[in-house]
């Protein structure tokens, strides 16, 4: 297990981060081993638009009041940019390639538009960093990462906290429910930024039976995977956001993390892979005992 605890602890200010938007790099997985052995399969691909902005759309202004942005810092001074969410007043949940080398993390709470200044952002330097003893960077397994925040949260019409599996929903599937991402990744494969303003897309949560024949039956029941269909899916800098799904009882829960997606390109109608959040309810309890798992 990885625990880095910051050197300093920055209290929240109601504005946004000063940043070089040229020098923030959108943090991506892509297997790249399987870009040549899946080129000659895209051909039989249904349902593509390249064209399409690979987001969807832009949401509302306080849609999604449990994402955050983050901006990891590595040891040479590189920036990249993933996302997260809200678990409670304290934890932020996000991917562990977003983290895994990161010597500071700042997290923005409340944003609409993430480069502009807005009177509903608050920014937070994370106290600890917590990634999953097992991330396994070479098969991208246990993509997971917690991280502490210094203060505790200040909930606003805009920031507000996720809501997680119940234990009674491990071994759910998910399969065939509509699944929501958001973020503000690359809004297509033609991007070399992230996207100004937060946007969303949506599409059917897939069998792991269908999903590792895309990925070569590399695909374990500790993912989760999204249609791709549509060109619509999670790009470079949506890493470590939220898929969520309208429960049974009509509640927004968090069933994945943004983990990783083909080489090829995000709108080419591969599914997206994300870590399966109902496999890791004992670990995050375990790491962040504040965070209410429900029976």
């Amino acid at each position: 297990m990885k625990v880095l605890v910051a050197l300093c602890f920055v209290a929240a200010v109601a504005q946004a981060i000063d940043v070089d938007w040229n020098k923030i790099s959108p943090i991506e997985v892509f297997p790249q081993d399987l870009a040549g052995p899946l080129t000659e399969s895209l051909k039989d691909v249904k349902d593509l638009d390249p064209s399409r902005i690979v987001g969807g759309e832009e949401a509302s202004p306080g849609q999604f009041p449990y994402q955050v942005g983050l901006f990891s810092t590595n040891a040479a001074g590189s920036t990249g940019f993933c996302g997260g969410s809200i678990l409670n007043y304290e934890w932020i949940l996000t991917a562990a390639h977003c983290v895994d080398v990161a010597v500071s993390v700042e997290v923005i709470l409340g944003a609409q538009y993430i480069r502009e200044d807005e009177p509903t952002q608050v920014v937070l330097q994370v106290a600890e960093i917590i990634v999953h003893e097992n991330w396994d960077t070479r098969n991208i397994r246990n993509d997971l990462a917690l991280l502490r925040l210094p203060a505790p949260i200040q909930f606003t019409e805009r920031i507000q906290p996720i809501r997680l599996p119940s234990r009674s929903q491990v071994g759910q599937t998910f399969a065939s429910e509509t699944g929501i991402v958001s973020g503000w990744g690359r809004d297509s494969d033609s991007s070399s930024s992230i996207s100004p303003v937060l946007r969303w897309t949506q599409n059917p949560i897939l069998t792991n039976f269908v999903c590792t024949r895309y990925y070569f039956f590399s695909v374990t029941s500790a993912q989760i995977c999204l249609s791709g269909r549509g060109g619509r899916s999670s790009c470079n800098g949506d890493s470590g956001g939220p898929l969520v799904v309208t429960d049974s009882d009509g509640e927004i829960t968090q069933v994945g993390v943004v983990s990783f997606g083909i080489a090829l390109g995000c709108a080419v109608g591969w599914p997206g892979v994300y870590v399966r959040v109902t496999d890791y309810l004992d670990w995050i309890e375990t790491h962040a005992p504040s965070v209410a798992i429900r029976d």
